[in-house]
């Protein structure tokens, strides 16, 4: 019993704001505990008691469990807890913060669903789209990058590489982002737009910089050039483009819909 008690633990002390409608198991006091509610309750319990609770002498203990719950609960309202402003203040803590996240499913839910309507009709690729995409950008590259905070410290770094610096060991030195100095490899869309220009046409081995972007001022060298299948590479061309659009559809609706960054701090 002591091993059940702690494996139907979680029912305990949980709001006995039952489902009214169902068969009555039980009655306490004037309060009902019907089969739905007790089925409810029944689905939180591990599965490793589930086996055993589904037996006649378990789910008797599982109703005894449940009801010695709801004659916590009664008690409860009736003491002088239930009235304190301490109860009172915690429920209203707890309702702003409830009233909170649910404001944030509800924005969530909506830009979730409007992006999955966008995907059958302005977002659309189609498969000569993506046939045309790979034709033109059919590979993928991998670079290695630096990242620093200001012009005259990529000058300084860039000296370094040009007088023979090993790139790697220059950045862990010297980038802002010393643990991503070695890039997953990327097909044309998925980098920088102000460095791809640059990393597609590079030869091999080539290091090239310094460009600046909203991150700071970038270094980057060609490690390799690859084709990628395009059996493979399809599904991520339909992405590149999705987002293409994605974007370019933002950028429009953003011309009748002015955005102004106001702190100083964050321009």
């Amino acid at each position: 019993m002591k091993r059940l008690l702690t494996l139907l633990g979680v029912v305990l002390l949980i709001s006995a704001c039952s489902r009214q409608d169902g068969k009555v198991l039980a009655r306490v006091g004037s309060e009902k505990i019907t089969e739905p509610y007790l089925q409810s309750k029944f689905a939180e319990i591990s599965p490793a008691a589930r086996e055993y609770l589904a037996s006649k002498p378990g789910r008797r203990q599982f109703l005894d469990v449940i009801i010695h719950e709801r004659l916590m609960l009664i008690a409860a309202r009736k003491s002088r807890i239930a009235n304190g402003e301490d109860y009172k203040t915690r429920v209203k803590q707890k309702e702003a913060e409830m009233k909170e996240t649910l404001e944030d499913y509800k924005d969530f839910m909506l830009t979730r669903m409007w992006v999955e309507d966008m995907r059958s009709g302005e977002l659309k690729v189609t498969d000569a789209e993506a046939r045309d995409y790979y034709r033109q950008y059919p590979n993928t590259v991998t670079l290695a990058h630096i990242l620093l905070p200001s012009e005259e410290v990529a000058e300084k770094v860039m000296k370094k590489l040009k007088a023979g610096a090993d790139f790697e060991r220059t950045a862990k030195e010297y980038s802002l982002d010393k643990e991503t100095v070695r890039l997953p490899p990327v097909m044309y869309g998925e980098f920088l737009p102000e460095l791809e220009d640059m990393a597609f046409k590079m030869r091999v081995g080539e290091t090239q910089g310094i460009v600046k972007t909203s991150l700071g001022f970038h270094i980057i060298k060609k490690l390799s050039q690859e084709k990628v299948d395009e059996t493979r590479a399809l599904e991520r061309v339909r992405k590149i483009l999705e987002k293409k659009k994605f974007d370019a559809y933002l950028a429009k609706f953003q011309e009748k819909n002015k955005v102004e960054v106001i702190d100083e701090n964050y321009k």
